[in-house]
């Protein structure tokens, strides 16, 4: 769920940048003050037919060699070349368009047959090859293609006007023409603008100082469409002669498809088509809102819907370590699921602008958004099959070194899957750059936002500079491994991960992330080695200290049979591995049982569990002990026939008890009420109940035999002393 919650913070925040920095594709330049038709000329003087001008000849020639040869380039040497060229093929394009709907509408079927889309392919050359006149680069290269072939038949209509509206003679320089002209003139200029409009060709491009050929210049391209908008009706009222094409650009705006529309939609009835033709929301057709609106309907529930299984897969991952094996095919899940939303969208994308055809401010608006959208999803697309591919990758490797354990898969992925998270944020910076730049901002713009980083680096990312490097030697130098069970400062647990920025360890009381910097800084205790053995880094380090009776210390013989009884025990048990114990006996200092250990358990529940156990069982043999050594004092009264038989009396008691054994019964001490013996016994075989029954048994017959001898235990006299007065 943290996961899913990162992604939408992240997509939110992309989105909400690129639509800034979007503004330049929506504020699209457009050049001021343009004039389609030079004003200085008087109406009064009389229009120069195109027929009377001096290149008509030469068009006429250039138009049938292009009907011939339909494969050369439009753009020449000379302003002439590029500017006939381009009027040529124009003309010959809005009229083949004509002439194949007319010649193959009547076809059988609902779309075009082999033939009709063979010579639509032969018009889309040249159409083609008129685009690649106009220098396109003021527009965002996300829409350029789409504005670039909408300005090439708007510039289309303006020059039907221009050459048939002009009341001078037009005289267009070829190459020696542009150089004589540059000898005339002080200083060298390689532009040359149509006389009557402000139309400018040039050799001078800016991503191509070299160029020689002349193209349609990018501030005329950028105004042509408001050139069109000031002429379109007089356009309309031209007379129908060689070369004008008055219904182009309106066929290629009130139709789907690119120049051609589908057959099947030229087929509908001339009374429907004119219906859903009719211009309704910023120039688009109702036909072309009404399919917009359904296919971005359709992509807005199919995120809906895959979205939700996308967050759904990030709240049921599981904390349980075991369940790291079901992330490899959980991780390619969602790659699946977020990629058919990437093909979606572009799908859709396709439609809208190259299908329905989608024109001015709305194609430049939609393009916008389905940009910026495509490149959030594949920036999506790219981290999660990374993140999959970093995960299958950890697996197969650990599999080919025949390993099935969860934490060496754990130490495997640590290691790969930082490396893939850093080659996707890479990836990612290069698509972010890349939809900057199809958005329209330059590419000397999009460099100096590169610095952002470096700056952001250098003014407040210190902290994680440190932890990066902190991360890398921790990788490098390994003093700790994943699933291992260390002391980081006043933190013990086991370590669950080793990131580049932190490391996680799962305590008792939960999950503690403790930055790489100051991991390395404090004392790291790995109580997972303690030896060198083949697989010891898989063992976990245990001590326990339990404190003995502090108000009667234990004596030599309790202490040893106390190591006796824990030493054996401690090797019984196939859960802990080279068992160490002692007693340590520090001068001052309560005496205490120290066990030192190796267990292997890779969780905090079997920890404690063993823990528990081995707790509970050593305490018990410490109160074994305790109760087999005892004090039996008898009163000063007791003659020597009677202390000479104790020791028999105690050892007919224990030769009656299953399990126990009397080592010794002295004299050893005369103290101040009685004659103490020392009892020294030693039990096997019982449980810890049988045991304390059999203590109680052995207490009660001791009485009872010390009755029949007539021998008196004593007890502590109190004594009262007063003095006269009181």
């Amino acid at each position: 769920m943290r996961h899913g919650k990162r992604i939408v913070a992240f997509l939110t925040g992309l989105v909400c940048v690129l639509l800034a920095s979007g503004l330049p594709l929506i504020a699209s330049p457009q050049i001021q003050g343009y004039q389609p038709l030079d004003l200085r000329y008087e109406s009064s003087l009389p229009v120069i037919p195109l027929e009377d001008q001096p290149f008509y000849a030469d068009l006429e020639r250039r138009a049938d060699l292009w009907r011939h040869t339909p494969l050369g380039q439009v753009v020449g040497d000379s302003p002439k070349e590029t500017l006939l060229n381009f009027y040529a093929v124009m003309a010959d394009v809005g009229q083949l368009v004509e002439d194949v709907e007319a010649s193959h509408l009547n076809d059988r079927g609902l779309f075009w047959n082999r033939q009709a889309r063979a010579e639509i392919e032969e018009v889309q050359v040249l159409f083609d090859a008129a685009v690649a006149s106009l220098d396109g680069s003021s527009f965002p290269l996300g829409v350029r293609p789409y504005l670039k072939d909408e300005a090439a038949i708007q510039l289309k209509h303006v020059l039907d006007f221009v050459f048939n509206s002009s009341r001078q003679i037009i005289t267009i320089p070829d190459a020696g023409a542009m150089k004589a002209l540059n000898d005339e003139r002080s200083k060298d200029t390689q532009s040359w603008t149509l006389p009557g409009s402000s139309i400018v060709l040039t050799s001078q491009q800016a991503d191509d100082p070299v160029n020689s050929d002349f193209y349609f210049s990018a501030d005329t391209v950028a105004a042509v469409s408001g050139m069109y908008a000031q002429i379109s009706q007089q356009v309309d009222d031209l007379e129908a002669r060689n070369f004008i094409t008055r219904s182009f650009y309106q066929d290629f705006v009130h139709t789907p498809g690119r120049l051609f529309p589908p057959k099947w939609y030229l087929n509908l009835p001339s009374g429907f088509r004119s219906g859903i033709e009719a211009e309704v929301l910023f120039g688009q057709t109702l036909f072309r809102l009404v399919l917009s609106v359904v296919a971005i309907s359709l992509l807005v529930l199919l995120f809906v819907i895959l979205s939700r299984q996308l967050f759904s897969s990030y709240r049921t991952v599981s904390t349980d370590p075991a369940r790291i094996w079901m992330l490899d095919s959980l991780a390619w899940k969602r790659v699946l699921l977020v990629l058919p939303m990437v093909i979606a969208t572009r799908m859709v994308e396709l439609f809208v602008d190259d299908y329905l055809n989608f024109t001015g401010m709305p194609l430049v608006v939609l393009t916008l958004v389905f940009e910026i959208g495509f490149f959030s999803l594949v920036v999506v697309l790219v981290f999660l099959f990374l993140e999959a591919l970093g995960r299958s990758t950890s697996e197969i490797l650990v599999r080919m070194a025949g390993g099935h354990d969860v934490w060496q898969l754990q130490r495997t992925s640590n290691r790969v899957m930082p490396t893939c998270r850093i080659l996707s944020g890479v990836v990612a910076i290069a698509l972010i750059y890349k939809l900057l730049l199809q958005l329209g901002l330059s590419p000397s713009l999009v460099l100096a936002l590169s610095t952002v980083p470096g700056l952001a680096i250098g003014l407040g990312a210190s902290k994680l500079l440190s932890n990066l490097f902190a991360g890398l030697s921790l990788q490098t130098d390994r003093p700790l491994r994943v699933g291992e069970f260390c002391e980081i400062g006043d933190q013990q647990g086991f370590l669950t991960k080793i990131g580049l920025r932190s490391v996680e360890i799962q305590t008792v009381t939960g999950k503690v992330t403790i930055p790489n910097a100051v991991a390395e800084d404090c004392i790291v205790n790995n109580l997972s080695r303690h030896q060198t053995a083949p697989g010891s880094a898989q063992l976990q380090g245990l001590e326990l200290e339990l404190e003995l009776d502090a108000d009667d210390p234990f004596s030599p013989d309790q202490i040893n049979d106390l190591l006796e009884l824990a030493r054996s025990y401690a090797a019984s048990r196939s859960d802990l591995i080279n068992p160490c114990l002692t007693v340590e006996l520090e001068p001052g200092s309560a005496q205490r049982l120290r066990c030192i250990g190796l267990i292997h358990v890779v969780n905090w529940p079997d920890y404690i569990a063993l823990q528990e156990s081995l707790t509970l069982a050593l305490n018990e043999l410490i109160q074994r002990v305790d109760l087999c050594h005892f004090v039996l004092g008898v009163s000063y009264d007791t003659t020597d026939q009677q202390l000479a038989a104790i020791p028999a009396i105690v050892q007919g008691i224990i030769d009656r008890i299953a399990g126990f054994e009397l080592k010794a019964c002295r004299l050893l001490e005369i103290a101040e009420f009685s004659y103490n013996f020392k009892c020294h016994l030693v039990s096997q075989g019982l449980s810890y109940t049988q045991f304390k029954d059999a203590i109680d048994q052995i207490n009660r017959d001791l009485l009872h035999e010390l009755a029949v001898a007539q021998i008196v235990i004593p007890f502590p006299t109190a004594v009262e002393i007063q003095r006269d007065g009181d």
